[in-house]
């Protein structure tokens, strides 16, 4: 009985010492470090650069996922229909989560309106939805053990952590208030 309660203690403190946390009804707090927040916004850019030069490319693939896939009519007409604003929604969102990435603080907090913490979430989603097509990664299968050596060892440390950063955005999102 002892080792559950203590595992359970476990658990609660891991959770309560995640990168966000939900602070009240409205608001969150982001709590990674500043060279963490500074290499997450350069790699946004990267995603905003591929996005406004040449968002048709494969690795975008997967921030533009057909609706029609057996009938090629139809879905030319959907992405004529949808893209542009897909791709709006996108670029909006990327550069809501920079700007919050920039803001000036004192400490490696960050507070966020729930609005910040859902763009930055759709962020670093589209983010992980690219880098999982540049390593070819199916959700179902997803097991990545690597050897340090490997040249893509550190892109797969970077889905992992993009992967658990969402997590916790996303619990923290639906956590009751």
């Amino acid at each position: 009985m002892g080792n559950d309660a203590t595992r359970r203690r476990v658990v609660v403190a891991r959770k309560n010492r995640g990168p966000v946390s939900r602070l009240d009804a409205t608001s969150y707090s982001l709590n990674i470090d500043a060279s963490d927040r500074t290499t997450l916004n350069g790699l946004l850019d990267q995603l905003r650069d591929v996005l406004m030069n040449d968002s048709s490319i494969d690795v975008a693939r997967r921030l533009f996922p057909a609706a029609y896939h057996q009938d090629a009519q139809h879905e030319q007409e959907y992405q004529r229909l949808m893209r542009d604003e897909l791709l709006s929604s996108r670029l909006s969102s990327l550069s809501l989560a920079t700007a919050l990435l920039e803001r000036e603080t004192n400490s490696d907090s960050i507070v966020l309106s729930a609005d910040e913490l859902d763009a930055l979430m759709r962020s670093i989603n589209s983010l992980r939805l690219v880098l999982g097509t540049l390593l070819d990664v199916d959700e179902d299968e997803f097991e990545a053990r690597l050897a340090e050596d490997d040249p893509a060892y550190g892109q797969y440390q970077l889905y992992s952590y993009l992967g658990w950063l969402l997590d916790w955005i996303v619990t923290v999102q639906t956590e009751s208030k």
